[in-house]
């Protein structure tokens, strides 16, 4: 049967329902959108087909010092020299002060590789354009000129990458085509930049292709020397746990939360009404009860009548669970019991037989009475018959 409403109440609903329709709109449309090409990027936690992190932990395997880091390039190490950094696919843009800082992390000597369309202007590189994807997603570049960076890798694989046509002064092109370099490197300072068109040689399905393992390993060098820093900070990871989960859609659900449990107060507060006076509580409790009763039957000499309400209970118990009538002799209760092996009770014969005969001859003495029905309370717990 269907409640009738009144205005107030459905009031209540509709400014319930209006606020938590507007909260999920406006989720959907500021959500972050997902490319369609590529809708991971290259963390070191990501074991789908766009995270790095087989990259990742092979380098901890090949006995690197490989750490993530999630901190501002500003507490890079200091000297930087034998340190790379990884920063795969940044996706969280780069202030001038951190760019500044990434530059000064390479003078001093250390190692940077960057990548994808991203990557670009944090190293300050003009010109980078994203190419039109061709007809086969991962397209292959030849290496272009020997050295160590192409040592084992005469040709790699990219998906969707991103082309430097015309280089500036003092960059070395290592692979490319016609339309612009895929891989190319700048010494700078004590230290070197080497930048590539897209971060997929080092994604768990890149790293697989062609020979971009053997690029990889060749642009972050010596295991023995260098200490390699894969870059979190970049992706969103940043330290504090607020600031990790201001990123999520925690806030949104909070922010839900917090409307809806403010209606249910509010309906609760309204619905509650006035204070109204406590029921009133029997001066009789329950064992109360049962002392008056125990009194009367005492006062009355009534203990046979209290052995043949619990004999009576325990015959009826014992009777369905061994699948008799509960008219059957007493005789006949013995002997069934007796056939289960699992049911034998030292004096239980006796006893039964005893009650019995008490019961039907109506004389039984208060203490008598009093060890029978504990008695039967024993049986009936021994075999289990209080289910």
């Amino acid at each position: 049967m269907s409640l009738p409403l009144d205005s107030t109440d459905k009031k209540i609903v509709l400014f319930s329902v209006l606020p938590l329709a507007l909260l999920t709109i406006l989720a959907l449309l500021f959500s972050p959108g997902r490319r369609s090409s590529s809708p991971g990027y290259p963390s070191s936690y990501s074991n789908g087909p766009d995270g790095a992190k087989a990259a990742y932990t092979l380098l901890a395997e090949m006995g690197y010092r490989v750490e993530r880091w999630s901190s501002p390039p500003e507490d890079l190490p200091k000297p930087s020299k034998n340190t790379v950094l990884i920063v795969a696919g940044p996706i969280v843009p780069s202030s001038n002060n951190e760019r500044r800082q990434l530059k000064q992390f390479v003078e001093g000597g250390g190692h940077l590789l960057i990548t994808g369309m991203n990557g670009a202007p944090m190293i300050e590189a003009k010109g980078v354009e994203e190419m039109p994807p061709l007809q086969d997603a991962w397209e292959t570049f030849a290496a272009e000129t020997p050295s160590p960076l192409t040592l084992h890798a005469p040709q790699i694989a990219m998906e969707a990458p991103a082309l430097w046509p015309h280089l500036e002064p003092g960059w070395q092109r290592y692979y490319g085509t016609r339309r612009g370099a895929a891989v190319a490197k700048l010494r700078f300072g004590a230290g070197d930049v080497i930048w590539w068109g897209a971060d997929s040689p080092l994604t768990n399905l890149g790293i697989t292709k062609a020979s971009n393992l053997a690029l990889f390993l060749n642009c972050v060098g010596s295991a023995a020397e260098n200490r390699v820093l894969w870059d979190e900070y970049f992706h969103g990871v940043r330290p504090g746990l607020w600031h990790y989960l201001s990123h999520t859609p925690l806030p949104w659900a909070l922010l839900q939360l917090l409307t809806l449990s403010a209606f249910v107060v509010i309906t609760w507060a309204r619905r509650s009404g006035s204070v109204r006076p406590l029921p009133r509580v029997s001066r009789l409790s329950p064992l109360e009860f049962i002392e008056t009763v125990g009194s009367l039957y005492q006062r009355k000499g009534a203990a046979a009548g209290a052995v043949e309400i619990a004999y009576s209970r325990f015959r009826f118990l014992l009777a369905r669970r061994l699948g008799i009538s509960s008219t059957a002799p007493t005789a006949d209760l013995i002997r069934s019991v007796r056939e289960r092996p699992a049911w034998t009770i030292p004096g239980f014969p006796e006893t039964l037989e005893q009650i019995d005969s008490a019961v039907r001859h109506q004389q039984v003495r208060e203490p008598q009475a009093l060890t029978w029905v504990g008695k039967l309370y024993e049986y009936t717990h021994w075999l289990g018959l209080e289910g």
